[in-house]
């Protein structure tokens, strides 16, 4: 080996390129962490935090020293460096870290489909709520509330009899009568079904909007609720709880 430095978890002894007890325990420990979905920031830290060993002596932990020992191929047994991690957690790890490398660069729109629950981001599906976005912004009206039981009138009306009693008995009791137009406008803003008021939300939105050629994060954060994927069919749930389905064969 001469006098070339050896990679962070091995040690020489008579000769022959050995394990290092603490630092090969620390290098299993970064791929079972990394694997369990850490991030490299956050293993750099921890380490900084508890680890008696370093990558180099005099250097604190970073994510780029992680990055180096997570790429390394010689921990999975590469001759003459025996295994340290066993070869299948080596491929996961390297495949979790293209997997994330592609995730890093999805638009945020991409990144905002994925926190919907639309998984990732294909051209397909992409297209799909374009066009349904894009329908909402020429038709506002299309958002409707769903189905939901009628409001109950009953308190609203109570108040108002109550209240027309009060004003035509003179002299007129103005604190009684204050009190009862309180009680009217909170029993009138009780009727307001939410799914009512998130619909007029929702149309005030989609009428401000210009048509758009790409999804906008801002948009769909603003608008809808969910996102469900099946074969040839997409479904938004809108945030006043109102289902679209865009269908491939459609």
């Amino acid at each position: 080996m001469g006098k070339r430095k050896l990679p962070f978890g091995y040690t020489i002894e008579n000769g022959d390129v050995k394990a290092a007890p603490n630092e090969s325990d620390c290098v299993m420990w970064m791929y079972i962490t990394y694997h369990a979905g850490a991030s490299l920031k956050e293993i750099a830290s921890e380490l900084n935090v508890r680890a008696k060993v370093h990558y180099d002596a005099d250097k604190s932990w970073n994510k780029n020293m992680v990055d180096r020992i997570l790429q390394d191929q010689r921990y999975s047994g590469d001759a003459p460096y025996p295994e340290i991690v066993p070869e299948a957690l080596y491929h996961a790890v390297q495949h979790q870290r293209v997997e994330r490398r592609g995730i890093s660069k999805q638009t945020e729109a991409q990144k905002m489909i994925r926190i919907l629950g639309g998984g990732k981001a294909e051209e397909a599906l992409e297209a799909n709520i374009l066009a349904a976005m894009n329908h909402l912004i020429s038709n506002p009206d299309a958002v409707q509330p769903p189905d939901s039981k009628p409001p109950d009138h009953t308190r609203h009306f109570r108040t108002q009899r109550e209240l027309e009693a009060v004003m035509n008995l003179q002299p007129i009791d103005e604190e009684r009568a204050a009190q009862l137009i309180l009680a009217r406008a909170e029993a009138s803003y009780e009727m307001i079904d939410d799914d009512e008021y998130e619909t007029e939300r929702l149309r005030r939105i989609f009428r401000q909007a210009e048509p758009i050629e790409e999804l906008s994060a801002e948009l769909l954060r603003k608008t809808v609720a969910c996102i469900s994927v099946e074969i040839k069919r997409v479904t938004l749930t809108l945030k006043n709880n109102q289902t679209i389905e865009v269908s491939d064969e459609a």
